[in-house]
């Protein structure tokens, strides 16, 4: 923008009398001859006669000081024109229209929000565009986020950032699509309540795993000591906690809503709903600080759309799971259904993060050592962006108040 400015100005400073040597009406081929800005310099610095000799020789040509007048003016309105209408587009091409949003999981519960929106057009509506990508497990998330290959990643629990960001990485929580911990605890036929869980063995499915945490702070909660009243074993994924539970060598284990659902089914008991019962954000929006500084503008059309999309999901059950199916989920409608009743009550109205439960795994993870004692919150969150975000959405009326 500055440098086609400059050269209007230029041009405008050469159709003055008292300007340069090169005439730009020769520059644009406007005199008979269509000369070239060469020939229109070598004319005025060889004939020896200057600027008057030039303008005087124009003049003839063109009609005069009324033509010259005339163009000067002509200039001056295009140079406006430019000030005026063109920058902003400069300004607004900075931002980026097409996005990529990485998911560590392929659940409804992660999908949902984000498929419906695209579904409804709420991300064409804010001017962007969505391209999901599926990566699984939170390290290798960061490695994706860190390197550029994506924009923004939904992630389960806020370990990975809250590390990434104590050693130093350009990594900021920046929203939560859930504020509770999206697991279902079910009992063998033998243990039904979180009382007749002292002295039996819990599987979880790894030592330091976000499901390692999440059982550790209920069973606290409970007053009972997890590493004193129960054993908690790292036993692996959904299909050996399963068959674990069936063969009596775990007393409990937290499940997935859809697979929480389908064992309920088969006669399993009920602990606990986690997704009412425990707030602690599970799925975490991250992005990348160089983000938010090169695209404030982006990153709060994004959290708009999204915003639109939980509540849409939270309100009305069955167009959000049929906007589900439209946009590529799959999954049994019974079983879908149903487990949409136990994820639903998890999400959060407006991303807004549940501050207390980071600041949970943050103090476990300064207790473990795995991060430093002076890390803070307000290193690894930034929701400035949200707030704005938020605040246009009531002002839209779209957003309760």
């Amino acid at each position: 923008m500055e440098g086609l400015t400059g050269i209007i100005l230029q041009q405008l400073t050469d159709v003055h009398p008292h300007a340069g040597t090169v005439d730009p009406l020769c520059a644009y081929g406007s005199l008979p001859d269509e000369a070239s800005p060469l020939a229109c310099s070598s004319f005025s610095s060889k004939s020896g006669y200057g600027d008057s000799a030039r303008f005087s020789l124009r003049d003839e040509l063109l009609g005069g000081e009324p033509v010259r007048q005339q163009r000067l003016n002509r200039g001056l309105v295009l140079l406006a024109f430019l000030v005026v209408f063109l920058s902003a587009p400069f300004s607004s091409a900075q931002e980026k229209k097409a996005l990529r949003v990485l998911f560590v999981s392929l659940s409804w519960h992660n999908q949902l929000p984000v498929r419906a929106a695209m579904a409804k057009g709420y991300f064409r509506e804010q001017g962007i565009t969505i391209e999901p990508i599926f990566i699984r497990g939170g390290p290798a998330a960061m490695a994706a986020l860190v390197s550029g290959d994506v924009d923004f990643a939904s992630v389960g629990g806020a370990q990975a950032p809250i590390r990434s960001r104590a050693r130093g990485l350009d990594i900021y929580i920046i929203g939560s699509i859930s504020n509770h911990v999206n697991y279902t605890v079910l009992g063998s036929k033998n243990a039904k309540t979180v009382e007749e869980l002292r002295g039996k063995i819990i599987g979880v499915t790894g030592a330091g795993a976000f499901s390692d945490f999440a059982i550790r702070v209920f069973l606290k909660r409970n007053n009972i000591d997890p590493d004193k009243d129960v054993v908690l074993r790292p036993i692996g994924g959904t299909t050996v906690r399963a068959v674990a539970l069936e063969k009596g060598l775990i007393a409990a284990a937290p499940f997935s809503s859809d697979d929480a659902i389908r064992l309920l089914n088969r006669g399993y008991p009920l602990i606990v709903n986690l997704n009412e019962a425990l707030r602690i954000p599970q799925s975490i929006l991250v992005t990348r600080g160089e983000v938010l500084e090169k695209y404030p503008e982006t990153t709060k059309r994004f959290l708009k759309a999204l915003i639109l999309g939980i509540r849409l999901v939270k309100t009305n059950k069955k167009e959000a799971i049929q906007l589900g199916y439209e946009n590529g989920l799959k999954g049994e409608p019974e079983i879908v259904t149903q487990s949409y009743d136990l994820f639903n009550p998890g999400y959060t109205s407006d991303l807004s993060i549940a501050m207390d439960g980071i600041q949970l795994m943050l103090d476990e993870d300064i207790a473990s050592g795995l991060v430093d004692k002076k890390m803070t919150l307000d290193r690894v969150i930034s929701d400035r962006i949200l707030k704005q975000a938020q605040q246009e959405l009531r002002k839209e009326g779209r957003l309760k108040p």
